[in-house]
């Protein structure tokens, strides 16, 4: 009979996520307005901003502005793939033999994926009246 691992990665990685993007050193539209606050504050009247460099910087943050959606737009996308994965991880294995290992208390069991739930977006396996997270198949036995 022959025995396959399972893979957890993309679990793994979607509940770590990635770098907080608050975090990062890039200058956000909030700072950028500020910027262009202060410039227009403090410059010499005898010699204004021209009208096309005034233009010029609000087609800048319009551009930084549309770029901050699409990555937040993108973000959201990745972590809705991330998601879509773990399901489709999870709903392959309903019907299978798995062997699984309680995290608590270390010990294996083998037998049948009979029902998915998902709390809080968790898959939890049901395997011989109890309840298996995902992480803890170990392997996933072929039908031959």
């Amino acid at each position: 009979m022959y025995v396959a691992k399972t893979g957890t990665s993309a679990y793994t990685d979607y509940n770590t996520g990635a770098a907080d993007p608050s975090k990062r050193n890039e200058l956000g539209k909030n700072e950028f307005l500020r910027l262009l606050i202060t410039q227009l504050k403090y410059q010499d009247p005898m010699e204004p901003v021209k009208d096309q460099d005034f233009i010029a910087q609000l087609a800048q943050f319009s551009a930084l502005e549309q770029t901050e959606n699409l990555r937040r737009v993108m973000e959201q996308f990745a972590q809705s793939q991330e998601q879509m994965g773990i399901i489709a991880q999870a709903t392959g294995l309903l019907g299978r033999e798995v062997v699984v290992v309680n995290s608590e208390t270390g010990e294996k069991t083998t037998g049948i994926v009979s029902s998915i739930r998902f709390v809080d977006g968790v898959p939890q396996l049901q395997v011989n009246g109890s309840v298996y997270f995902l992480w803890e198949v170990q392997a996933v036995n072929s039908g031959d």
